[in-house]
């Protein structure tokens, strides 16, 4: 059975979990501690903080100054930006993203409705909009590589999730618990994470990764084989539902795979629409 790698979307360097790295509220990941690869993209990596702390010091000086704080929709819109503003493509997939999400959220909230209430859709399709803030914190020369990566380049894209989750772990700590804030942490972390334990960054298997990330991961992954890349052409819709189901159960929740086809329609009809 063909597996993801055979799609031009993965290298073998995939099945290889980063170290587990313990997530800090307190500071960011100590770059002295990895590799001389990662110490490289130091200076980027302070980039994409500056405006994450960019965006926190402009919530404080509206309430400063008397003014209502911005609607979490609002917060969650402008850091995406952040990730777009670093990938072009970025932007449109954010946006594919969400729709998808939502679809098959709601497919199994149907099914499922003991395991997904119908009223936490709309907070996990808002909150699949930051799966890829961590790419902040990636340098350009990573991040826009015409192509599928070595190990070592692939490594440090990986870090996008840890990157990712040490930034919304921040703005949680400023702003306090909040369902948008607290299920795109989720999200960031492990929508890379696979069901039968081989995806990163922890190696998490089965329900031992949130459900918001199992979903957003077969969103993401619909999208990545529907679009094209710099490095590949587009597949068609059956295509890419094809591999969907040829890796439930090995790379997806198969009741995630099972509301995802369920809704094949209503997710081509988006496509359609969204894809450009």
């Amino acid at each position: 059975m063909k597996t993801l790698l055979d799609y031009g979307l993965i290298c073998e360097a995939d099945m290889t979990n980063l170290p587990q790295i313990n997530v800090s509220t307190k500071q960011t990941l100590s770059l002295a501690q990895e590799n001389e690869l990662l110490r490289r993209q130091l200076q980027a990596e302070k980039e994409g903080r500056l405006e994450a702390e960019t965006a926190l010091l402009m919530i404080d000086l509206a309430q400063e100054n008397g003014d209502p704080p911005p609607s979490r929709m609002a917060m969650i819109v402008g850091l995406a930006k952040l990730a777009e503003s670093r990938d072009d493509d970025t932007g449109t997939h954010l946006i594919r993203i969400k729709h998808y999400t939502s679809i098959i959220a709601n497919a199994y909230a149907t099914a499922n409705p003991k395991h997904l209430p119908r009223g936490e859709v709309s907070i996990i399709s808002a909150a699949s909009m930051l799966h890829d803030i961590g790419k902040v914190g990636i340098a350009d020369k990573i991040l826009l590589h015409p192509g599928t990566f070595c190990e070592k380049q692939f490594n440090e894209m990986k870090r996008h999730t840890i990157v990712g989750g040490d930034i919304l772990l921040a703005l949680s700590e400023e702003l306090g618990s909040d369902p948008w804030i607290d299920t795109s942490i989720q999200i960031a972390l492990s929508h890379h994470e696979k069901w039968d334990g081989s995806g990163y960054p922890f190696g998490l298997k089965n329900e031992g990764i949130n459900l918001p990330a199992r979903i957003v991961a077969v969103a993401d992954v619909y999208d990545a084989l529907t679009s094209q890349r710099v490095y590949k052409k587009e597949m068609s819709h059956e295509e890419a539902v094809s591999i969907i189901q040829q890796n439930s159960g090995s790379h997806f929740d198969p009741k995630v795979v099972e509301a995802f086809v369920s809704k094949i329609d209503a997710i081509s009809e988006a496509k359609k629409r969204l894809v450009s």
